[in-house]
C-alpha cells in the first residue's frame, strides 16, 4: 500500500527561526509581545503553514491567557490575542 508522506516529512512545509528570514519568505509568525506591547519578545513559529500557526497560536493562547499573541505575515496582523488597547493619554494645552 501507498501511504501519503507524513507531514513532518513534506517537503512544501518550511520553517525559520529568523524573523528577517521569516518576513523575506512571506511566512506566517506567531509572536509573543511584551506587556506594553512595543516588542515581540518571542518569536514561537515562522512558517508557511497557516494552520500550524492557528494551532500554535490556540495552544499558547490557552496556556497562558494573559500574554498578548498575534499572528502576523509581514506587517499584516492575521490574528491577535489579549490585545487590549491602551488608553489615549487626554490633549493638555498648558
Amino acid at each position: 500500500m501507498n501511504e501519503p508522506p507524513a507531514r513532518a516529512n513534506d517537503p512544501f512545509r518550511e520553517e525559520a527561526d529568523d524573523p528577517l528570514v521569516a518576513d523575506r519568505r512571506n511566512f506566517f509568525k506567531v509572536e509573543l509581545w511584551t506587556r506594553d506591547g512595543q516588542h515581540v519578545e518571542w518569536l514561537l513559529f515562522a512558517g508557511n503553514s497557516l494552520d500550524k500557526a492557528r494551532a500554535l497560536f490556540a495552544a499558547h493562547g490557552k496556556r497562558r491567557p494573559r500574554a498578548r499573541f498575534t499572528i502576523r505575515q509581514r506587517s499584516r496582523v492575521l490574528a491577535e490575542c489579549n490585545w487590549a488597547p491602551t488608553a489615549a493619554l487626554p490633549i493638555t494645552n498648558a
